[in-house]
């Protein structure tokens, strides 16, 4: 229950003030500060900086908030380097829909889609986003499956990931038979013949 109570008929200017007094419990704010924040990415407005994808795609984006979340984007401007006098940033390794959710779980914290959890771990580690980091490595071991563990299992070789690495090595042993038939395990047995020879000498040694 909520009532308007008058207060002591102050007045500022021509302006009563009125006190909103809430009985019973606390009133629900109409808007959150993510949902403000989507709508500032959204719209443009007061935007300070250009972010360019690999495919070309120019998001216009506010600096104070990209350094706020990421220390590496903090450095880049603390430090007199060529894009702190352009105001334009060539993200060359990252193409539009996967820049377009990294800005907006920086701008809002929300999920990620699930089809993007390595892309978005790979962007967590480049921005030092250890949040991000961590939800994707959630995603990533809710998601492990045969034929994907070990992509996973190179992607946290790849990142010193010790989590997600841990993870993916268990699982490979606990399906080794299977795992080792998928083309992905053949790929990363021609590349990275020590990571696969580590894997199998564990799964023999906790089956003796």
């Amino acid at each position: 229950m909520i009532r308007n109570v008058k207060s002591r008929s102050r007045e500022y200017g021509h302006v009563e003030v009125y006190l909103q007094i809430q009985c019973g419990h606390e009133t629900q704010p109409s808007t959150t500060i993510s949902k403000d924040l989507a709508n500032i990415l959204a719209s443009k407005e007061f935007s300070d900086l250009t972010l360019v994808s690999q495919d070309k795609i120019e998001f216009k984006v506010h600096k104070v908030l990209l350094c706020a979340r990421s220390e590496v984007f903090a450095a880049m401007f603390r430090n007199d380097l060529e894009e702190k006098k352009t105001g334009s940033i060539q993200i060359e390794d990252m193409d539009s829909k996967v820049l377009k959710e990294l800005l907006n779980y920086m701008y809002t914290d929300e999920k990620i889609p699930k089809e993007m959890a390595t892309d978005l771990f790979v962007a967590g580690n480049k921005y030092a986003m250890s949040g991000l980091q961590e939800m994707c490595e959630n995603m990533l071991i809710e998601t492990m499956s045969v034929d994907s563990v070990a992509d996973i299992l190179l992607l946290a070789d790849r990142h010193s990931s010790d989590r997600l690495k841990s993870k993916a090595v268990q699982f490979a042993i606990e399906n080794i038979k299977s795992v080792s038939m998928t083309e992905s395990w053949k790929r990363l047995r021609a590349n990275y013949l020590d990571l696969c020879t580590d894997i199998l000498e564990k799964a023999v040694q906790e089956r003796l």
